[in-house]
């Protein structure tokens, strides 16, 4: 018993570190970010083709920068992130899998460049485009910059980090935490999972917007299924 608290409150000790290290990194580029981000908005709101936005309260233009800045801190420092998560779960690894889990490094970060790439040209001026379609001659859209900041962050991070969903699952199964037959098994009930959690990094909550987001991220599903097969065939056949 002594021996697993302290295992216990050391593994708790090393997450507290890994934390601290994580948001250390979050902070360092969120300034580096902050010099920069009154462009960086004026940038965000013309791709968006808002002619210009409005803020509402004397704080809400210096806020909007913040969020800009703190935008900017987590996308460029998702690498370091990805690499706290790794540091955290090795210990637990075998030589073996840690090798394994060096390949999915690089992956996640593609993904997640993808995912992004995916909410800045697709869900967000789709998005936008539906829902201010809904505008008559005496009902005009009045954009709020915080409201726009907080839609724009829910797209774009939500969808960088969904599009890991899909490594993590083929990373379970490679690694036999997860049984590939059971998953297939429940393929319908991770499918269902899969559109709750589409639906809470939804920002707007309609449909369309959900649909956008939820079809791409099945397909992604059905992937990982697929690449799963094809390696566990592989490692069948090597070790004939």
């Amino acid at each position: 018993m002594p021996e697993k608290k302290i295992s216990f409150l050391d593994h708790l000790e090393e997450l507290r570190r890994r934390i601290l290290y994580a948001l250390g990194c979050v902070l360092l580029f969120s300034i580096g970010g902050y010099v920069i981000s009154r462009p960086a908005l004026k940038f965000i709101l013309q791709s968006a083709r808002i002619p210009s936005a409005y803020f509402f309260s004397p704080t809400e233009a210096f806020f909007a920068q913040i969020k800009v800045a703190v935008f900017l801190g987590i996308i460029a420092s998702f690498p370091f992130l990805l690499l706290q998560v790794w540091l955290f779960i090795t210990p637990a690894l075998t030589r073996s899998e840690r090798g394994l889990t060096i390949a999915y490094l690089g992956t996640g970060i593609f993904l997640f460049a993808v995912g992004i790439g995916f909410g800045y040209f697709i869900l967000i001026p789709f998005g936008l485009r539906f829902l201010l379609s809904f505008g008559t001659d005496f009902l005009q859209p009045l954009m709020n910059v915080s409201k726009y900041l907080s839609f724009m962050s829910w797209c774009l991070l939500g969808s960088g980090f969904l599009f890991q969903l899909p490594l993590l699952l083929f990373f379970l199964i490679q690694l036999g935490i997860l049984d590939l037959d059971t998953v297939i098994k429940h393929r319908a009930e991770a499918i269902v999972v899969l559109l709750v959690l589409c639906a809470v990094i939804t920002p707007s909550g309609d449909f369309f917007t959900l649909m956008l987001i939820a079809v791409p991220m099945i397909l992604l599903f059905e992937l990982s299924i697929l690449a799963a097969r094809i390696a566990n065939r592989k490692r069948q056949a090597l070790q004939r």
